[in-house]
């Protein structure tokens, strides 16, 4: 039983044309994610496929915000023992520092620098 009625799902879908997510007035900000079948009354009906989506504008505000910059250490040779074998340590090269870093940010959390 449950296998005829996915046939007849199907059968139905592919039989179907698409729909368009244009609903008749300009300025429509929705954007169709793909064909959409619908199959009953508007009471009681069955939805195949992928509803139509808000269209996203970015609106961008500029953000400032403080960023450490991580010191850069080397690994080097500062001597050599008794032996003749060379001793290695971490030098510091650069210092960590603070930095001020401007950021636009979005609301739907897009960040650019």
């Amino acid at each position: 039983m449950r296998a005829l009625l996915l046939e007849a799902v199907a059968v139905l879908a592919l039989a179907a044309p698409s729909a368009k997510a244009d609903h008749g007035f300009f300025g429509n900000p929705i954007q169709s994610c793909g064909p959409r079948i619908q199959i009953g009354f508007p009471r009681f009906s069955i939805e195949f496929g992928r509803r139509a989506r808000r269209v996203h504008q970015h609106c961008f505000k500029t953000v400032c915000e403080r960023e450490w910059v991580a010191p850069i250490y080397e690994t080097c040779v500062v001597g050599y023992d008794p032996c003749g074998r060379p001793i290695y340590q971490r030098v510091l090269v650069r210092s960590g520092y603070w930095t001020t870093v401007e950021y636009r940010v979005c609301d739907c959390g897009v960040r650019t620098r």
